[in-house]
């Protein structure tokens, strides 16, 4: 998403543990629907997380990992209704939960057998800083402040085909994190955490990216070609020096880990190339992304290698080779 999303070094380094612990507007269009056998019929319910105009206790918590006590407690006391422009994408999101949940099924296709065994929540709030997150298993959540903020108007024609992809987004985490919990996925260590951020907010960005950064046939779009001259290099230079390095300092972590997912579209040089590299491999079939998921963390070396051009590739593959790459 194209909004800041955490922030400070125990929050982004510590988001890469929580995701193992509990779209584009052209990617709703794929082939291979599930059989009928395993279709979700579960229905998806919103939630406003509001109690006598305060934010509810389920609010509260969803908001606990990315937020301080103080924060919270301060929150706690706040007393106010919606606006009038957050209430307008609280009816927004509510007049979409019919077709979410007709989508679920096509957003679980890359995921094979994987699919969320409940209803989904969708938790809505304000006052946070994140316009979209995950809570725990099953819930999407989305700050109507934040959202107003960050888009303006819902009443915005664009906004609505925006907030479809944003929920797409947040879907694809919670399935991301049921096929970690089924797969038994452990990440040991902080090189570990960053190749399964690279692919859990790849295959996001993925779902979430507008139609003008999804390839023309199998070439580049203009703005992602001209994006890459600048994420390219940083992919190249912050995955070889995070693989390779003896021992990192927690400042070191921080200045890597930075604008991997987090920050101005343009920037993150983790997830948007990804993203992208997932629209080259699916060429509009989610049945071809399967292989890259099933590889979990391991998919981002041999991506990589087939994607990065240039000086960004050949410092890739001197460090991981590009045979090594291929076979991951």
């Amino acid at each position: 998403m194209d909004n800041n999303r955490f922030t400070g070094l125990k929050m982004n380094i510590c988001t890469c543990f929580i995701l193992l612990a509990f779209v584009s507007c052209d990617s709703f269009r794929k082939e291979a629907e599930p059989d009928n056998e395993s279709q979700n019929n579960y229905a998806v319910m919103v939630r406003l997380c509001l109690e006598d105009n305060k934010i509810s206790t389920e609010w509260k918590k969803a908001l606990t990992r990315r937020h301080s006590k103080q924060f919270l407690d301060s929150l706690s006391q706040v007393k106010r209704p919606l606006t009038d422009e957050e209430n307008k994408w609280y009816e927004l999101i509510t007049s979409r939960a019919e077709y979410w949940n007709q989508l679920k099924d096509s957003l679980r296709v890359p995921f094979g057998d994987i699919y969320i065994n409940d209803s989904t929540y969708v938790f809505l709030g304000y006052l946070g800083s994140n316009d979209g997150f995950t809570y725990q298993y099953q819930t999407v959540c989305f700050d109507l402040t934040a959202l107003q903020k960050t888009y303006g108007s819902a009443n915005d024609p664009v906004n609505t085909n925006r907030i479809d992809r944003l929920f797409a987004h947040e879907y694809t985490h919670l399935l991301s994190k049921e096929w970690a919990r089924q797969n038994e996925l452990k990440l040991n260590n902080y090189q570990d955490s960053i190749l399964w951020e690279c692919i859990y907010e790849g295959i996001g960005m993925y779902r979430s990216m507008s139609a003008r950064w999804f390839p023309v046939g199998d070439s580049l779009s203009e703005i992602s070609a001209r994006t890459f001259e600048t994420l390219y290099p940083t992919f190249s230079e912050r995955l070889t020096t995070i693989m390779t390095a003896e021992q990192l300092s927690d400042s070191d972590k921080e200045r890597l880990h930075k604008r991997l997912s987090h920050g101005p579209m343009t920037q993150k040089w983790g997830a948007l190339p990804v993203g992208v590299w997932l629209a080259m491999e699916a060429k509009g079939n989610d049945m071809n992304l399967r292989k890259w998921v099933e590889k979990g963390p391991d998919a981002i070396i041999p991506l990589g290698s087939k994607y990065l051009t240039g000086e960004s590739k050949i410092r890739f593959d001197s460090v991981f080779g590009e045979t090594q790459a291929e076979k991951r």
